[in-house]
């Protein structure tokens, strides 16, 4: 299978369907939750474009910081908003709260990925691991962002310190990833299509939800076991301390 690069938009021959097909919900988006509903009406009350309310769910959710809330696979919107933290499985799960309960077609695109551009939170023995981005349908293209995933006050120590240690990946991000999101074109930040062998192994396509997709794929299915799932609580912890102490170092000043 081809990797996917920054021009991926949609599968091969995947027609942009029914928009009203990624704006049902579900019960770990809880889009007709009080809560939801409000703040995403809040964050776009004064935008009257799709791709600026866009923009402004995005912005938020990027604002809350990089953390993991255990096994992500079936943690609700509402659960992220409440620990004001998330990783990609978790944040983009409110991210795609907030567009739906907003009137804007979204969805989960989930990858397998190789395990270096974890390198330093947590040590995955070279195995692959499951990464998603939300995509948007703007303007009649699907377009693909996980710039939301990594807060930009880690994204920046975390290249610091890639590029003082010569790495291309690690700490959550690419050394040449993005950081934030123009409305318009893609934005990667944990792999890049300039590094081949940062990219995305295996594309399993769009879903609504964590949960659909392990519960769906058989390839997968083993993450919603028991013994997975005591892993992933017990990893998440030993992430949040690396991610906190790599938060507590210093960041030169650039001129």
């Amino acid at each position: 299978m081809t990797a996917p690069t920054s021009s991926l938009q949609t599968l091969p021959g995947e027609p942009v369907d029914d928009p009203q097909r990624w704006l049902v919900n579900t019960p770990l988006l809880e889009i007709q939750h009080p809560r939801i509903r409000l703040l995403g009406l809040r964050l776009t009350q004064l935008r009257h474009q799709a791709t600026d309310k866009a923009m402004a769910c995005f912005q938020h959710v990027r604002a809350l910081p990089f953390g993991c809330l255990g096994d992500g696979t079936g943690v609700p919107a509402l659960t992220v908003l409440q620990r004001g933290r998330g990783d990609c499985h978790t944040k983009s799960t409110l991210l795609v709260a907030l567009l739906r309960s907003v009137g804007i077609p979204s969805r989960l695109r989930f990858f397998t990925m190789p395990s270096g551009f974890l390198h330093g939170i947590i040590d995955l023995e070279g195995l692959p691991i499951q990464h998603c981005c939300v995509e948007m349908l703007l303007d009649r293209r699907w377009i693909a962002v996980d710039t939301h995933v990594v807060d930009q006050p880690l994204a920046k120590v975390a290249q610091t310190r890639l590029a003082a240690e010569g790495r291309r990946v690690g700490y959550g991000m690419h050394v040449a990833g993005e950081t934030d999101w123009d409305g318009r074109g893609q934005s990667f930040g944990q792999f890049s299509a300039s590094d081949p062998d940062s990219l995305p192994t295996e594309d399993w396509g769009a879903f609504d939800d964590p949960y659909q997709f392990y519960s769906s794929v058989s390839a997968v299915q083993e993450r919603l076991g028991l013994a997975a799932r005591l892993r992933w609580t017990v990893g998440a912890r030993l992430v949040n301390q690396r991610v906190a102490a790599l938060r507590a170092e210093p960041v030169p000043v650039t001129s």
